[in-house]
């Protein structure tokens, strides 16, 4: 029988870190920004508590909320795509109107609560459904790539979804920003929770001293 390949968007872990691995406590992250321009990917992957956490506390919702944005080819602002299998994010308004995001799509499963299918529909988000009790990430990054033409995705994550992601084989390469610092044991570490069956071997891509003695360092993730 002939394989089937399946193609599917790459995946570019994209991070701060302290030199201890500390996920945040650092005084500059213009320099994160920075090295994610220049990664020039079309979409973001957002943990849905990073997104929560951004905005616990959020304006109500207007007339606009009930409007999809129109799809400016001219727009060269990322799309996020945020999974929420819980259904608990009803700040996404905010970000939706904010200067830095084009639109959301947001990745569910079969136990998401209809209600809050419902929630998306009113508000036109577009929202993909794999996987029964948790997001099948494999299967959404075909989808974002077939339906969506999205060629590479970045995440911007705390660490959990990242280190999922990683145990799964689907992130590609993997871009760290050392901060010139030393945050402590109090602050969670990037791969505090990674427990991959297999050591995961890396191959060093690029590696640039930036200013103010912060290091970019980029890594092909050996499949």
């Amino acid at each position: 029988m002939k394989e089937v390949l399946f193609i599917r968007s790459k995946i570019i872990m994209h991070t701060q870190i302290s030199l201890d691995g500390g996920i945040h406590g650092f005084d500059d992250t213009s320099i994160y920004y920075s090295v994610a321009n220049r990664l020039n990917t079309e979409m973001i992957l957002f943990g849905s508590d990073t997104v929560f956490k951004a905005a616990e506390q959020y304006p109500a919702e207007t007339e606009k909320a009930f409007i999809k944005p129109a799809d400016d080819p001219n727009d060269k602002r990322p799309v996020w795509v945020i999974p929420d299998s819980q259904g608990k994010l009803r700040n996404l308004h905010v970000f939706r109107d904010s200067e830095y995001c084009k639109d959301i799509i947001v990745l569910v499963s079969a136990t998401t609560p209809q209600s809050y299918i419902e929630f998306l529909k009113e508000r036109y988000y577009d929202f993909i459904s794999v996987g029964n009790d948790h997001v099948d990430y494999a299967k959404a990054l075909e989808i974002l790539y077939d339906k969506y033409n999205c060629k590479t995705i970045r995440t911007d994550s705390g660490g959990i979804l990242t280190n999922i992601l990683l145990e799964q084989g689907l992130v590609d390469e993997i871009s760290l920003v050392v901060s010139p610092c030393l945050v402590g044991t109090d602050i969670p570490r990037v791969f505090r929770s990674l427990t991959p069956q297999d050591k995961i071997n890396l191959e060093l891509i690029s590696c640039d001293v930036m200013e103010n003695d912060y290091i970019s360092l980029v890594y092909q993730v050996s499949k």
